[in-house]
């Protein structure tokens, strides 16, 4: 080998030199820094998944700690207990399936429901227990011969501040 550099004239040997440098320099990128690189990408991905994780266990954390007090949060901002139900049922759309709402003291609303989709009345049910605190005190519900629909009575109360 030594022989066959010895052999070649100095404008050979420079580029033979040149190319070994800039194989030996792309080796070392391939080798080391382009892994490297890579990883620590990787390292930076992964903190800000743990940190949205940390941020969202927080936030459970706020949300447990209330479920264990006992406390819902309310969404009314004040509305009584027949105006939320009566609202959140027509935007659950049931306003043509609500035959009858009225009060049963101060803090109980007794509700039928004629022809109402049955997933619809479940989802409505949910969202006034989960954001609104009601408690369902009675619930009838008679099956419809069209599929989905049920007819229902219910008694909501007022969850306890």
């Amino acid at each position: 080998m030594k022989q066959f550099i010895a052999n070649l004239n100095d404008r050979e040997r420079i580029l033979l030199a040149g190319g070994g440098g800039a194989i030996l320099l792309l080796l070392l990128f391939l080798i080391a820094w382009h892994p490297f690189s890579r990883h620590v990408e990787r390292l930076g991905e992964n903190v800000e998944a743990q940190r949205e994780l940390r941020t969202w266990m927080q936030q459970a954390a706020v949300e447990a700690k209330r479920l264990r007090s006992g406390t819902p949060a309310r969404r009314g901002g004040g509305q009584s207990l027949l105006a939320a139900a009566d609202s959140t049922a027509r935007q659950h759309g049931l306003a043509a399936a609500m035959k009858r709402v009225e009060p049963d003291g101060a803090d109980k609303v007794r509700i039928r429901l004629e022809q109402a989709g049955f997933d619809d009345m479940t989802r409505w049910l949910e969202l006034l227990v989960r954001e609104y605190g009601v408690r369902i005190e009675s619930i009838t519900v008679d099956g419809r011969n069209q599929s989905g629909t049920v007819d229902a009575r219910l008694t909501l109360q007022a969850g306890s501040s």
